[in-house]
């Protein structure tokens, strides 16, 4: 597959009979023919991603943060997954949103991309005034932040209002990491998509998915 799209060639293993016989056929019954094996293979695609398994049966690696929604469900919807390119004798069963597609591609083979933390701060670009969101004063709370506040004795662990209003984002922040006692974090890393194979067709399947349409096709009143 590439670029998000399952080529689909209709001739499959066909013996050289039922080549002859497909080819004898007008291109529009050839076309039919192809653009039904096509939809087949969109409603296995579907039914893999509902059992959340490969086409070969294996299970789909799961998410590291559990979810309700199953993987991949909104890829395989008919509005999204569709046929793209069709002529008598070769078909595209893919995406007409290139981002959709891409992304199908990335599940579909997996894919690793390299960050770096210079990456990172320039797409995550911070106002030098900008205060700290309520999670961090949250945190900061939590890993036992204290201040000299006016008209209390001694330090004190203050509110999570008093700590948006007084503390910015990148000096909570560093204030985070001093208290935890954390290290610098790493310059550079990988991020895993792992490979949820969802869209797929062996060519002995090709086979037999077309010899029963060529059948159904030939068998059936002109």
């Amino acid at each position: 597959m590439a670029s998000g799209a399952l080529n689909f060639d209709m001739r499959g293993e066909l013996d050289v009979r039922a080549q002859m016989a497909l080819m004898s056929l007008p291109p529009q019954f050839r076309r039919r023919l192809l653009n039904n094996a096509l939809k087949r293979v969109r409603a296995q695609a579907r039914r893999n991603v509902s059992g959340q398994q490969s086409p070969d049966g294996t299970p789909f690696e799961p998410r590291k943060r559990k979810g309700r929604r199953k993987m991949l469900a909104g890829l395989v919807k008919p509005k999204h997954l569709n046929v793209t390119q069709l002529n008598a004798d070769q078909g595209v069963l893919g995406w007409r949103n290139p981002l959709m597609g891409h992304i199908a591609g990335q599940h579909q083979d997996g894919y690793v991309e390299r960050r770096t933390a210079a990456q990172m701060r320039r797409w995550n670009r911070v106002q030098p005034a900008q205060a700290c969101t309520e999670k961090q004063a949250k945190r900061l709370r939590r890993q036992g932040f204290r201040v000299r506040q006016a008209g209390k004795k001694g330090l004190s662990r203050p509110s999570v209002p008093w700590i948006q209003q007084h503390v910015g984002f990148q000096q909570a922040g560093l204030l985070i990491r001093v208290l935890r006692d954390e290290q610098p974090g790493p310059q550079s890393w990988e991020i895993k998509l792992p490979k949820r194979e969802f869209l797929g067709i062996t060519q002995q399947e090709t086979g037999r998915l077309v010899a029963q349409l060529l059948e159904q096709i030939l068998n059936s009143p002109r």
